[in-house]
């Protein structure tokens, strides 16, 4: 294959692709005005917190757009190369995620608590993990997983510690971080056994692959050959990334922690948004493994109530 054809192939999809991923646009955008604002002090005359309001409100119009015919994306519609999937749980979740953030940010607005000076920079950090939450509910890819966790983990160890001056917010903070980085450390050594073993990193031939292997082996070494134990060890190695967003025990040491010293509007972020999303992420990855789809379980024409009946 030519380059010409491999560009082709890229570019062929593109303005689908586009379409299904607009409401993370729309925030990635958001996050450009904010920054642009701030730098050019537009910030003085137009609060961050209505620029943030507007986009997120947009990006819940796009979102809910998506489900207005009745009938839900399908579970067989990848996008992005196959990085993404568009289906009935990411539509689910992603207006979930949308609706807690203008929920969020009103609960800002009416607390005060990023101020007018740091109010930008605040709304930044916050588009950012959702943007990452949402990118967690439509992976497809273990690559991707990876950079959608870390993605939501990030900002938020920045806003876990973002009321300066305050002790015990700073030290919850760097817990945070230190827990984050070992996790994350596990979980990208694990992607790269997995993908090394199996020779694809897509999380349907991740599950198609290991059923071979384990047939084929189940008459002969079993769970003695190396390749099973190696690509099993990875899997487990990546839940252990999904176990810390989760605050699954014995990877829970950073919840108390963070939860007491981070505003209260970022703890209910965290523990709402950000847990809804990694459990979101956990039934994809399990459903995959068991040989069902997430966003085939709803019927020829379902919907979002049925969709949150089947979860």
């Amino acid at each position: 294959m030519s380059f010409k054809d491999l560009l082709d192939n890229l570019t062929g999809s593109l303005p689908a692709d586009l379409a299904a991923f607009a409401p993370e646009l729309v925030l990635c955008i958001t996050i450009v005005a904010l920054l642009l604002g701030r730098l050019v002090n537009l910030d003085r005359r137009i609060p961050g917190y209505w620029t943030a309001l507007i986009g997120s409100l947009i990006a819940f119009g796009l979102a809910y757009m998506q489900v207005v015919p009745g009938d839900l994306p399908r579970g067989d519609d990848p996008f992005f190369s196959g990085l993404l999937v568009n289906d009935g749980l990411t539509v689910f979740f992603r207006l979930f995620l949308l609706l807690f953030l203008i929920l969020v940010i009103a609960l800002t607005v009416l607390s005060g608590v990023p101020d007018n000076e740091d109010g930008p920079d605040f709304y930044t950090l916050l588009l950012g993990a959702t943007i990452g939450m949402m990118l967690m509910v439509s992976a497809n890819h273990l690559l991707m997983l990876f950079l959608a966790v870390e993605m939501a983990s990030v900002p938020s160890y920045v806003m876990v510690g973002f009321l300066k001056g305050r002790r015990l917010s700073s030290e919850a903070s760097l817990k945070y971080v230190v827990y984050g980085a070992g996790a994350a450390g596990v979980m990208l050594y694990g992607t790269s056994l997995v993908g090394g073993m199996l020779g694809t990193a897509e999380l349907p031939l991740v599950a198609e692959q290991l059923g071979s292997i384990l047939a084929a082996d189940s008459t002969a070494e079993g769970m003695s050959s190396p390749a099973i134990r190696t690509v099993l060890l990875g899997l487990m190695m990546v839940l252990v990334g999904l176990a810390f967003k989760l605050s699954l025990v014995p990877f829970h040491f950073w919840c108390p922690d963070a939860f007491e010293g981070a505003p209260a509007e970022v703890g209910g972020f965290l523990s709402v948004a950000s847990k809804g999303a990694a459990f979101a992420l956990l039934i994809r990855v399990a459903t995959q493994f068991v040989g069902v789809d997430a966003g085939d379980q709803l019927g020829p024409a379902g919907n979002v109530t049925q969709l949150y009946v089947t979860l």
